[in-house]
């Protein structure tokens, strides 16, 4: 378990503004996750279903696609991403890399510049209140904001 909290463990952060914080709860929700994500995937992003968003993304080195299941909330400029796991988790570092992904939320694809951490207090505000609650509960302070990628080009 202690091996999860080294620094050998975490890659350097390739963006100075966003810390790089260990997995929560010394690791069992990240485990959980692990074995949880088979069911997740095929929920996150359906158009019935605004809790969860899905991040498609590409691999910093191997190029390879990838789609995460994420607790997401649309705002008006883009979306609001909770870092239950903390910015070391690859999905958030692809982001960070390439400047930006997509997000599937309800059913529809969105291109998203890369992300920008924000307060916690202002991350919850943009879930509803059961959401909120279970990331209090939960511990989950670390926030993004990906804003979509036509309005940072204009």
């Amino acid at each position: 378990m202690t091996a999860l909290t080294q620094s050998a463990h975490v890659e350097p952060n390739p963006s100075a503004e966003l810390p790089v914080r260990p997995p929560r709860f010394g690791g069992v929700l990240w485990r959980l996750s692990r074995r949880t994500n088979g069911w997740a995937l095929p929920l996150a992003g359906r158009r019935w279903n605004p809790a969860l968003g899905l991040v498609i993304h590409r691999g910093r080195r191997s190029g390879r696609p990838y789609a995460t299941p994420v607790a997401a909330r649309r705002v008006a400029d883009g979306f609001i991403v909770s870092l239950a796991f903390g910015a070391q988790v690859d999905w958030h570092r692809n982001l960070v890399v390439a400047g930006g992904g997509t997000i599937r939320w309800r059913g529809r694809d969105y291109e998203v510049a890369g992300p920008e951490t924000i307060g916690a207090d202002e991350g919850r505000a943009a879930f509803d209140l059961v959401q909120r609650l279970f990331l209090r509960l939960a511990g989950v302070d670390g926030f993004i904001r990906v804003r979509d990628a036509s309005v940072t080009t204009r």
